[in-house]
């Protein structure tokens, strides 16, 4: 798999998250290089320069939420293809349905405790960064 595949892009405006994040990503079978954007507008930014095979997007941030990232992203010609998972706390349906429909790839919900951090990074390594062809 090309090295830029294993890039990991978490745009997430809680620093709290971002950590919590980073730490299950250290204890991956797969090194993962990972990036974090603060704001939707840090992300589409760094997207251009740090070329991730794999956004993990918060929904509610201020300024640019996730929603509006998510339309940026998938309306680009450039980044159009790029996968991008939803990273949010929101169980609402009609957030997952909204998301779906604006063509995210997958829809995680923030899980509650490190077990289930450690579990998504294992989760999201396995299927996004061995099994997937990105």
């Amino acid at each position: 798999m090309d090295l830029h595949k294993r890039r990991l892009l978490i745009v997430d405006d809680d620093a709290d998250e971002v950590f919590f994040v980073e730490n299950a990503f250290k204890g991956v079978s797969t090194p993962v290089e990972i990036r974090h954007a603060e704001s939707g507008e840090a992300a589409l930014a760094q997207i251009k320069t740090f070329n991730p095979g794999l956004i993990l997007l918060d929904l509610n941030m201020p300024g640019m939420n996730g929603h509006d990232v998510l339309r940026a992203i998938k309306q680009d010609d450039e980044t159009c293809g790029l996968a991008t998972v939803i990273f949010s706390s929101s169980e609402q349906r009609a957030d997952i349905d909204a998301c779906y429909r604006g063509n995210a790839n997958a829809y995680v919900v923030k899980p509650r405790s490190s077990d289930g951090y450690r579990e998504l990074a294992e989760n999201i390594t396995r299927f996004w960064f061995e099994t997937a062809r990105l």
